[in-house]
């Protein structure tokens, strides 16, 4: 065992702790993208718009590769940086799925269209062992 992988371990094992609420995915009312799904997409062409709507605190112990941190409590006021032009739809995550289950009607009623979850949310991409990112909020635009 290296230090980089008790190191992932061990940020596994702290976000898991703080997920304490699992949610249902026939709670969700987005179309889900697999763990696999999303990694396959990151760098190409395909790939949708990565919007993680937790905290920026959290954000920056682990994220998606490429995520946007737009936090839900935000999210109604930055609704424009997701009506831009995404071909590829926009995906949305949190640790667990309950914010991406309160944050998908907001990107409904709003008219924002062709929106997707993580299946598993961060929780799962973790658990495949999926790479992530760690550090400050970007907050760029597409």
């Amino acid at each position: 065992m290296n230090w980089r992988y008790l190191v992932r371990m061990a940020t596994v094992m702290l976000l898991l702790a703080m997920g304490t609420l699992a949610i249902r995915a026939d709670e969700m009312i987005s179309t889900a993208m697999t763990p696999d799904e999303v990694k396959a997409s990151l760098g190409t062409p395909r790939a949708p718009l990565i919007v993680d709507v937790r905290t920026p605190v959290e954000f920056g112990v682990a994220h998606l590769p490429g995520a946007v941190n737009i936090p839900l409590a935000e999210l109604e006021q930055r609704l424009d940086e997701l009506r831009q032009d995404h071909g590829n739809g926009v995906l949305i995550y949190c640790l667990n799925g309950s914010r991406t289950l309160q944050a998908e009607p907001i990107l409904y009623t709003h008219d924002i269209d062709n929106v997707y979850h993580l299946e598993g949310s961060l929780e799962g991409w973790l658990l495949k062992n999926y790479p992530i990112e760690k550090g400050g909020v970007n907050r760029k635009s597409w």
